[in-house]
Order: structure tokens, then C-alpha cells, then sequence
């Protein structure tokens, strides 16, 4: 969070020395109230870790299966390792060399999750570019009662967490008749995007979908009051394509999707990165905690 703002001006970071807490999640300065994910993805862990304690429930066992080195996706295990840690969930990592074969990989992900002694599975993505075309069959190697990132959530009914934490985040942030809003998802074809857009209009949303061939696509976004972009490409949503006083959500990561200008222009402000990364590791937990 502290590096998006030090993208602002020297006059409007002067300003944010003076921040005012609207909520613990939430920090406002100017005319725009920006989202802090870390903050809530500690409380929500706090609330899963006090369940686990106080319940009945036995501690689960995640297994991470990391194909290659990118180094996105090491941090990004790391991550959820530390988050699993917190909750008190015990989390593995699996490496796996990007070198090997596409049935090697298969039958490593299949024996774990035909291990007896592993609650969930997960398939740290993106894959290597060997492997990238063969996503859908490694995933489908995952049984459907272990799939706690949701990635087949037609299948298990699981939601994916990041889509998890995008709904987790609207409750939080105080949106004015919220249901009367335009929203846009920009990448709604993609792994996020089209659970995200399927979720959304179960809960009686109205969501405009967005791709770059979609025809006047610009028009789309700028009509948009809620703009949620999830491409992973950087910066190709601009201050100029979106209205002022938008609701700004970029899932975009490790880099965001939005440029500077775009949170400048906002009402409320979820950043990327320390906007819906953090939520989403949290959600993760949650569904893990949720299987038991």
C-alpha cells in the first residue's frame, strides 16, 4: 500500500501523512477512501485460527504443488505457507522441475491428491510455458472434494478464492445503493473473470463483460461505476478510460492492471498490490477450514 501511495504527488502524499481511519481496513484521504487487504486478511485469519482452536476440528494438511521457479510464484507459495502457518493449518510445498514431462507432472499431482492424509490440493499457476496448454487436465487431476482454490468450482461448488475475496471486499467497503451500480469486469473470460462473473450476477448484479476484442470496449469500462479488471496485464486500464468517483478493484498480480491515475480518479480504491492479494490468501484458509 505504501508504495502505491508514493506514487502520488509530493502535495497529495503530504496528505496521506494525515490519513483519517475510516475503518481498520479502510484509510481516507481527499476524496478517496483506499482498501488495505493486509489488515483484513489479518482479521480474517485471526477469526479462522480462534475456530480451529475452540472447535472440534482436526488440523488440515494443504498441499502446494509448485512446477518451476518463477519467481511470482515462489513468493506467492511463501505467502500462503506463512498465511497456512498463521491459521495453524499445516502446509506443504511440493517442487516440481519445470523440465519435467507433462506425465510426470500428472502423475505427482494425482498422487497427492489420492494421498489419504491430504485435505486440499492446489496448483501454484501460472504453470511453465512447457506445461501452460495442459492447465485444465493437471487441474482435473485434482479430486473435486480437494480443490480449495475453487479452480473447478462448475464441478465442486467451491468458490474460488479470489472471487471469494472480491465479494468479501464489497461487503466491507461502504458502496452507496451498491445494487443499483454498473459494474464492469474487465477479463471476464479469464480464470478469474468468469467465476467472478457468474458469482456476481447470481447475487442479482448487473456486470458488463469486457474483453479487448469486445466491441467498444472503452465505452464499456468508462460507463462502468464499479470496475473490477482481473487481465494480468499491466497498466492497461488508464485514468482516462474510467469516471470519476468509480469504485476501482484491480486483481491484476503481481502488478496491478490499473495505472496511478485510476485510483486518483476513484471514490474507493482497491489497489494491487495489498489490495485483493492478501484477501484472497485469507479466503483461501477459509475455504480450507470450510471442507472440514
Amino acid at each position: 500500500l505504501v508504495k502505491i501511495l508514493s506514487r502520488f504527488s509530493t502535495t497529495r502524499l503530504r496528505n496521506v501523512l494525515q490519513l483519517d481511519s475510516c475503518e481498520s481496513w479502510i484509510f481516507c484521504y481527499n476524496h478517496v477512501m483506499i482498501f488495505d487487504g493486509k489488515r483484513l486478511a489479518r482479521e480474517i485469519e485471526a477469526l479462522l485460527r480462534q475456530r480451529l482452536r475452540t472447535g472440534e476440528k482436526r488440523i488440515p494438511k494443504i498441499v502446494s504443488i509448485l512446477v518451476g521457479e518463477d519467481p511470482a510464484s515462489v513468493l506467492y507459495t511463501k505467502l500462503k505457507k506463512a498465511a497456512a502457518e498463521r491459521v495453524g493449518v499445516r502446509f506443504e510445498i511440493r517442487r516440481i522441475k519445470d523440465r519435467e514431462s507433462q506425465e510426470s507432472v500428472m502423475r505427482q499431482v494425482k498422487a497427492v491428491g489420492e494421498d489419504e492424509s491430504v485435505d486440499g490440493v492446489m496448483v501454484q499457476l501460472p504453470l511453465p510455458a512447457s506445461l501452460r496448454g495442459e492447465t485444465a487436465k493437471l487441474l482435473a487431476e485434482i479430486p473435486i472434494a480437494k480443490d480449495v482454490d475453487g479452480l473447478r468450482w462448475e464441478d465442486s461448488g467451491m468458490m474460488p478464492a479470489t472471487v471469494r475475496a472480491i465479494l468479501t471486499i464489497l461487503k466491507k467497503i461502504t458502496i452507496a445503493d451498491i445494487w443499483d451500480k454498473q459494474f464492469v469486469v474487465v477479463g471476464a473470460r479469464g480464470m478469474v473473470g468468469r467465476p467472478l462473473v457468474h458469482y456476481l450476477r447470481e447475487r442479482g448484479f448487473r456486470v458488463s463483460e469486457v474483453e479487448w476484442d469486445t466491441p467498444k470496449a472503452e465505452e464499456l469500462i468508462k460507463a462502468g461505476e464499479v470496475v473490477i479488471s482481473c487481465t494480468g496485464r499491466v497498466g492497461i486500464v488508464t485514468g482516462e478510460m474510467v469516471k470519476e468517483g468509480v469504485v476501482a478493484i484491480d486483481v491484476g498480480s503481481p502488478k496491478g492492471d490499473m495505472t496511478v491515475e485510476v485510483y486518483q480518479k476513484a471514490s474507493v480504491a482497491v489497489p494491487s498490490p495489498g489490495g485483493v492479494g492478501p484477501v484472497t490468501i485469507a479466503c483461501l484458509m477459509e475455504n480450507v477450514v470450510s471442507m472440514l
